[in-house]
């Protein structure tokens, strides 16, 4: 089992690796770029160097980028595509670099063209990506569920499945799935039978195999909301016992599993050692943490 939560990457990715070690973390997810910027500068062959000496240093397993927020593959409009293919390409070739395997993101939004637009979109722009990067393999593509706000895509297990089936390279992606996303998309993980429906839904529509790492985070909001909006881990909407089944069942407790909690470096610290005693069937009390107000 890797627990960790996704660190700062302030001033160089090499920085990451000590962060996640001091608050506990076995995996980390990182930005490798500003991600509220379209240019950011490229990554120096000393900032590979020392990244990927420091991950083996602080005995750092898995590691994921989350891309930027600001891509959106679904877009049709010529402009707003072009910026985001590139940026997207970008992010392949800094993981590429870093030696960083796992490179997350959102599928994007058709924006009022319709869904089986947006699938189409989001797979010509995947499947363009792997052809002009066939050596690029040592990077798993992974999508990432939402929990379906406004004309997002990939709220469903299906829609996923839409955009894998269009793919020309599947054997490249992977699903990451987040546990606030899923609940607020309508599936009832809080449940001890909403969670068993859940899995075996995921297994019957993907297939377990193409699961690769979840995000740990509670909600905010309610079952069903379809808004994304994290809390501390037990104590949203929830529950702890979503979060003891996701460290004890054998289909998900081997992931690489990322903290995206508005807790804060220290707060994160508390929830992994919260959730090492709840995958040792310990009955230990939610720590308690303040909420930092960041919603990753």
């Amino acid at each position: 089992m890797q627990l960790g939560a996704h660190v700062s990457a302030a001033g160089g990715p090499q920085n990451a690796p000590e962060r996640g070690r001091e608050i506990g973390c076995d995996c980390i997810q990182i930005f490798t770029r500003n991600q509220r910027q379209w240019r950011v500068k490229p990554i120096s062959d000393e900032e590979a160097t020392a990244f990927r000496a420091n991950r083996e240093a602080c005995g750092i397993g898995a590691v994921m980028s989350h891309a930027s927020y600001l891509l959106n593959l679904g877009t049709t409009d010529p402009e707003k595509f072009a910026k985001t293919y590139d940026a997207f390409e970008q992010e392949l070739l800094r993981c590429h670099k870093l030696g960083v395997e796992l490179l997350n993101f959102h599928p994007g939004a058709h924006v009022g063209k319709g869904v089986e637009t947006g699938i189409q979109q989001i797979a010509h722009a995947l499947n363009e990506i792997c052809r002009a990067h066939p050596d690029k393999t040592d990077v798993c593509l992974v999508l990432e569920n939402v929990a379906g706000q406004g004309t997002t895509l990939g709220r469903s297990f299906e829609e996923l499945r839409a955009i894998l089936d269009l793919l020309e390279s599947p054997e490249r992606f992977g699903v990451c799935v987040d546990t606030a996303h899923a609940f607020a998309a309508g599936y009832p993980i809080h449940t001890e039978a909403g969670w068993e429906k859940t899995w075996s839904e995921f297994d019957r529509i993907l297939g377990l195999d193409r699961l690769v790492a979840l995000h740990l985070n509670d909600s905010k909001v309610p079952f069903d909301s379809r808004k994304d909006r994290h809390a501390l881990i037990g104590r949203g909407e929830i529950g702890a016992e979503a979060f003891r089944r996701a460290v004890t069942d054998p289909r998900t407790r081997h992931l690489p599993m990322f903290l995206e909690t508005p807790a804060g470096p220290e707060g994160w610290a508390r929830e992994i050692v919260w959730l090492r005693q709840a995958a040792a069937g310990e009955a230990a009390p939610l720590p308690e943490i303040e909420d930092a107000g960041v919603n990753l």
